[in-house]
């Protein structure tokens, strides 16, 4: 198995490549003008304003990555062809490191989301909403 190493500016393209292939799979909501409009704030607003790691297969391609700024994921994303392997888990728990407690913010109808998280130990805290590009989208903050 691979492992969980920093991720720096030079991964952020592939990264993004990695969270369109997993929003389009699992983000039945959102049409691909949303997902064209949203990828530009991950590659240049989000990625760059948190500490990330990867995970990556043989060849060194990231397959898999985790964003967080101090103890809030802002992104957790599995290549489709990749999930069902443990690497969501890993990811959370290398965000977690130390901390006492770790926060997630997750679109409220993304069903699959937020079972994986809560059956890691988050529990629902509050609700709000988020824009990156496709319109204001209701979220569910969790922690744990």
């Amino acid at each position: 198995m691979t492992s969980v190493r920093p991720a720096g500016e030079a991964d952020f393209d592939a990264l993004t490549d990695v969270w369109q292939r997993a929003v389009t799979t699992t983000h039945t909501f959102l049409t691909a003008d949303d997902v064209a409009a949203m990828r530009p704030h991950v590659r240049d607003g989000l990625l760059p304003s948190m500490d990330v790691w990867a995970v990556a297969d043989d060849d060194g391609t990231p397959v898999a990555f985790v964003g967080a700024h101090d103890d809030h994921v802002r992104l957790l994303y599995v290549d489709p062809s990749w999930h069902g392997r443990g690497l969501g888990t890993r990811l959370l728990d290398v965000a977690q490191g130390d901390r006492g407690s770790l926060r997630v913010t997750v679109y409220a109808r993304n069903a699959a989301g937020l079972a994986f998280y809560r059956s890691r130990g988050f529990v629902e805290t509050g609700r709000g909403s988020d824009d990156l590009g496709a319109g204001p989208l209701e979220t569910v903050d969790l922690q744990r």
